[in-house]
Parts: C-alpha cells; sequence; structure tokens
C-alpha cells in the first residue's frame, strides 16, 4: 500500500529533487560566480587597451604638434622674408611698372591675411560652440 502510494505521489522524484537541490545551487552558483570572474577578466583588459590606446593618442597629438609648429615657424620665415624682399622694392627710383607689381603683391598679402584672420575666427567660434552645445537628446 505504502508503495502505491509512493509511487502515485511521485514520492522518488520528489526525494530525487530535494537530494539533488543542494548540488543545483552549487551549479548554479559556480557557474554565477564563472560568469563574474569572466566579465571581470574582460572589463580589465578592456581597460588596459583603453590605457594603451589613450597614451599613442597622447603621443601623437604631441607629433602632431611638434609638426605643426615647426611648419608654423617655417611659414613665417617665409612670409618675413617676403616682407624683406617688399620692403627693399619700396623705393622711388623703382620704375612705375614695378611699383605697381609690388603695390599687388602688398593688396594680395593684406587680402590674403582678412582671409586668414576670418578663418581664425571662424574656428575660434565653432570652438566655443562646441564647449556650450547642448545635445538634443
Amino acid at each position: 500500500m505504502f508503495g502505491l502510494l509512493n509511487l502515485l505521489l511521485g514520492g522518488g522524484v520528489v526525494t530525487a529533487w530535494i537530494k539533488l537541490r543542494p548540488k543545483m545551487r552549487e551549479v548554479n552558483a559556480s557557474a554565477e560566480e564563472k560568469l563574474r570572474d569572466d566579465l571581470i577578466a574582460r572589463v580589465t583588459k578592456l581597460e588596459g587597451d583603453a590605457t594603451v590606446r589613450e597614451r599613442e593618442r597622447d603621443t601623437e597629438r604631441a607629433r602632431h604638434e611638434a609638426e605643426l609648429g615647426m611648419m608654423r615657424h617655417r611659414l613665417n620665415n617665409a612670409d618675413q622674408g617676403i616682407e624683406a624682399l617688399l620692403l627693399i622694392l619700396d623705393d622711388d627710383d623703382l620704375p612705375e611698372r614695378l611699383k605697381v607689381k609690388v603695390q599687388r603683391i602688398r593688396d594680395l598679402r593684406a587680402r590674403q591675411k582678412d582671409a586668414e584672420e576670418r578663418e581664425r575666427d571662424t574656428i575660434r567660434a565653432a570652438g566655443l560652440l562646441a564647449k556650450v552645445a547642448v545635445p538634443l537628446v
């Protein structure tokens, strides 16, 4: 009679489930621990990679700034050379044709300087706008 009752109520299944329950908890806990350890390892690796990339960017930025500084220096030297040449050519004894050409060169350089100043102003304004811009989210 007890055997039939046990079979009808699923006593064997319930007993097996009760016995296996602590083992299932242990398996779940170890799976969660492994997942957590794997995620921590991945995050650590990504943070290390980000640090390396940041150092590489800083190195590139420093190199580019040095190159730009050298280019500015060369451009300023060339600009001063042209100004010196124009000063030499600024003489009353020059033929009229040459005086007209020197004046054209001076006018062209003045227009170029104005255009450069407008470009610098535009760049400055864009930088200021980028700092105060509010995202439209």
